[in-house]
């Protein structure tokens, strides 16, 4: 692990590459990348866990924007693998009705820290639950590669979120 930034894992990452250009695939990844519990609502929740833990809790704030910093290489290597796929990487997904854009709503606010902490470890749950799915659909040798690489990430997210809840929010609630 990274000594300046524990919430780092030094694993490289595969380079984005896939077989071939396949739609289903790029929709599946589009959830990923602008779902509800995609990279972007992570990034988003993050940053304004960081902004608002800042003054009261300041290590866990830090946490919160080093992860928020590791999911915006993730959304940077998910965008790269869809415009390879053959799709725009716009900021969406694929729903029922057509297409559903990102929308601030999707991020989950929090009224104190035991439930940002709450809140982030059920967003990094959700990403886990997702990747997995897509990975047990997607057949690309080179995606699922990728695929394994983030979700060591998103594990070791939920370990620091989950450690951080446990420590200093045992006491309160």
């Amino acid at each position: 692990m990274d000594q300046d930034h524990p919430q780092l894992l030094p694993d490289p990452y595969p380079a984005p590459k896939v077989l071939g250009e396949n739609d289903c695939y790029a929709k599946l990844l589009l959830h990923d990348y602008a779902g509800i519990s995609g990279e972007l609502t992570a990034i988003s929740q993050y940053i304004y866990h960081y902004l608002t833990l800042y003054c009261s809790h300041p290590e866990v704030a830090r946490t919160a924007r080093m992860i928020a910093i590791n999911e915006m290489h993730h959304l940077e290597l998910l965008g790269k693998t869809i415009q390879l796929l053959g799709t725009p990487p716009v900021i969406c997904c694929a729903n029922r009705q057509g297409v559903q854009f990102w929308d601030a709503r999707f991020v989950y606010y929090g009224n104190d820290l035991y439930d940002q902490l709450t809140a982030n470890m059920k967003q990094e749950m959700d990403a886990l639950r997702n990747y997995r799915n897509h990975q047990r659909d997607i057949h690309d040798p080179f995606i699922r590669e990728l695929l394994d690489r983030i979700i060591l990430d998103e594990e070791h997210h939920l370990r620091l979120f989950s450690q951080y809840r446990d420590e200093l929010c045992r006491k309160a609630y």
